[in-house]
C-alpha cells in the first residue's frame, strides 16, 4: 500500500512526523502554541518585563521548536525579536579583522578565543539595527519621523555602524533613513554663516592693498594708507588659513573617528563614509553624545545597546528579544565542545544577561552545561544563572510527547474533520494490545521529540508497506500490531543510545 492511501484512510493530509528539522517543519506552525514543553513559560517570561532564559538540551530535544514557539507567541506582542543563528558570517569577518588565514588547524580556535563579548553585542546590534532600519524604510514604523532629533541621529549612526544587507548599500540606507525620518542634518545656519563671513573678511583684508590701484580711497578713510601691502596679505591669509584650516582639521578628525569606530566593529564590514558624513553634518553637541565604539570596549557597546533599546521603546517596542540557537551548526565551530565553550562563555555574564530591556534567550547544546556545572564559585557569581531562568537539561516525559504527537496528528487533518473520527489520537493507530500507557512509556524512553516522532513515523510507514491497496476499510489490519510496535521500539532504543554516544 502506498503511504498516501494509508494516510487517506486515517484522514491525514500529510505525514505529521516526516520532518526532523524544526526550521523546515511545515506542520509545527499549525500546532497550537499550548502544545509546548512544560518549561516554556519559564523561558518565555513577560515581554513587558524582559528577562534572560537559558536551556541546555541534547540534539533533537526540541530547542529549536521552543525557539520557534517563542517567536510565534512574540509575534502577537509588541516586543522586537531577532534570531542570532548565522554565526559563520560574523566569525568570518572577525577572522579577517584579525588577519588570520582562512584555513588551518589552529584557525578555528584562534578565532573563538579572540571573539569577545563586545563582538557578540556588535553582532546582536547588527541584527537589530538592520531589521529596524528595514522596517522604517518599508513604512512599518509610522512613528519614526516623530522621534526627537537626537534619537534620529542615534539611529542613523547605528545604521552607519551596524547595518548589513545584501539588498542595500550603506549609502542607500543612509539616504533612505534620512528621508524616512525627515532628518535635517546640515550644520546649524550660524556656523555656516560664521565660516563664510570670516572667509569674506579674510579676502577683504587681503584686497586692501589693491584698493588705491582701482581708484577708490576707502583705504585712506580706514587710516591705513601707509601700511605695508605685505601686512594686509598676511592678516587676510591668516584669517583664511585659520577659518578653513580649522574646518579641514575638524573634518579630518571626524573622518578618523568614523574610521576608528567602524574598524572597532569587527564582525560587520562597513564603509566609514556614511558615518563620517553624519558626524560632519550634525551639531557637535549631538555628535559628542553618540558614544561610538572604542576598540574592544564592552562599556561603549553596552551604552549603544541601551541607546538602541531606548529607540525601540520610543517606537513602541518595550523589549529586545535575542534568540540564540544552532550554535553547534556553525561551520567554524564544527559542533566541537572545545570551540563552542569559549565562544559562548563570555555571554554568560550577569551584566549582559540582566541588562534592562534585553531578553537574551540561549538555546544551547547539552555539552555546554559544563560551563556552569564545572564553574568555580567566582565564575558562578559572575554568571548568576540562578536569576537567568535556566533549564539544566531539556527533558520530555512520555505524556508530553504523546500530547504533542496527538496535536500534530490533528494539525494535518482536513478542516472540518469530526473530532471523534479515528485518526485524531495516537491510540487509534495501534492494536488494542498496545495501550496508551505503553505508548507513553515507549516515547518517554526515547526521550526527545526527534527520536519519538521518528519512531512513530517509521511505524506508520512500515505498517503501510505491509498492507494491500484494496484492504477493507473495516479490517483490523489498518492498526499497528503489538509485535511490530515492540520490534521497532527495541530498534529505535538501540538507535537512540548510539546517537547519544556519537552526538552528545
Amino acid at each position: 500500500m502506498f503511504p498516501h492511501t494509508w494516510r487517506h484512510h486515517w484522514a491525514l493530509d500529510e505525514d505529521p512526523f516526516v520532518q526532523e528539522d524544526a526550521d523546515k517543519d511545515p506542520v509545527l506552525a499549525r500546532v497550537p502554541l499550548e502544545a509546548v514543553h512544560s518549561s516554556f513559560d519559564r523561558l518565555y517570561g513577560t515581554p513587558d518585563s524582559p528577562a534572560p532564559g537559558i536551556v541546555f538540551g541534547e540534539k533533537g530535544s526540541g530547542k529549536s521548536s521552543l525557539r520557534l514557539a517563542m517567536k510565534r507567541r512574540l509575534a502577537g506582542e509588541s516586543a522586537f525579536v531577532v534570531e542570532y543563528m548565522e554565526f559563520d558570517s560574523f566569525l568570518t569577518e572577525a577572522r579577517k579583522a584579525d588577519r588570520l588565514p582562512p584555513s588551518g588547524p589552529k584557525t578555528p580556535r584562534r578565532i573563538v578565543e579572540r571573539f569577545t563579548l563586545a563582538d557578540h553585542i556588535d553582532a546582536m546590534l547588527s541584527l537589530g539595527v538592520t531589521k529596524l532600519s528595514e522596517e522604517i524604510l518599508s513604512g512599518q514604523r509610522p512613528g519614526a519621523p516623530a522621534l526627537a532629533k537626537k534619537h534620529k541621529a542615534t539611529l542613523v549612526a547605528l545604521a552607519g555602524l551596524y547595518y548589513r544587507s545584501d539588498d542595500r548599500s550603506g549609502d542607500d540606507v543612509d539616504r533612505g533613513l534620512r528621508k524616512a525620518l525627515k532628518l535635517r542634518s546640515a550644520k546649524p545656519f550660524g556656523q555656516n554663516l560664521l565660516r563664510f563671513g570670516l572667509t569674506a573678511l579674510g579676502l577683504g583684508l587681503a584686497a586692501v592693498p589693491f584698493v588705491d590701484s582701482i581708484g577708490i580711497d576707502a583705504a585712506k578713510h580706514l587710516g591705513v594708507e601707509d601700511t605695508e601691502n605685505s601686512l594686509w596679505w598676511m592678516v587676510g591669509g591668516a584669517v583664511l588659513a585659520a577659518t578653513w584650516g580649522s574646518h579641514l582639521v575638524s573634518k579630518l578628525i571626524t573622518r578618523r573617528s568614523a574610521g576608528a569606530a567602524t574598524r572597532a566593529v569587527r564582525v560587520v564590514p562597513r564603509d566609514p563614509d556614511p558615518l563620517a558624513n553624519l558626524l560632519e553634518r550634525m551639531p557637535r553637541s549631538i555628535c559628542r553624545d553618540l558614544a561610538l565604539p572604542e576598540g574592544s570596549s564592552v562599556g561603549t557597546r553596552l551604552v549603544l545597546l541601551q541607546r538602541f533599546i531606548s529607540l525601540l521603546k520610543e517606537l513602541g517596542s518595550p523589549s529586545f528579544y535575542v534568540l540564540m540557537d544552532r550554535i553547534d551548526e556553525a561551520t567554524v565551530l564544527s559542533g566541537r565542545a572545545d570551540l563552542m565553550r569559549p565562544f559562548v562563555e563570555s555571554l554568560l555574564e550577569h551584566r549582559v544577561l540582566q541588562f534592562e530591556g534585553l531578553a537574551l534567550k540561549l538555546f544551547l547544546p547539552i555539552e555546554l552545561s559544563r560551563l556552569y556545572l564545572g564553574a568555580s564559585p567566582e565564575e558562578l557569581k559572575s554568571m548568576r544563572l540562578d536569576k537567568a531562568n535556566s533549564v539544566p537539561e531539556l527533558r520530555w516525559s512520555g505524556q508530553e510527547l504523546s500530547e504533542v504527537a496527538a496535536q500534530r496528528l490533528r494539525a494535518v487533518r482536513p478542516e472540518g474533520t469530526p473530532k471523534d473520527q479515528a485518526g485524531g489520537r495516537l491510540s487509534d493507530f495501534f492494536d488494542e494490545e498496545v495501550g496508551d500507557g505503553q505508548i507513553r512509556v515507549a516515547l518517554g524512553e526515547l526521550g526527545t521529540p526527534r527520536l519519538a516522532f521518528g519512531f512513530l513515523g517509521a511505524m506508520f510507514a512500515d505498517q503501510a508497506r505491509e498492507l494491500d491497496d484494496d484492504l477493507d476499510p473495516e479490517s483490523p489490519d489498518w492498526r499497528i500490531p503489538k509485535r511490530r510496535f515492540d520490534i521497532l521500539h527495541a530498534s529505535w532504543l538501540d538507535r537512540a543510545r548510539g546517537l547519544r554516544r556519537a552526538l552528545n
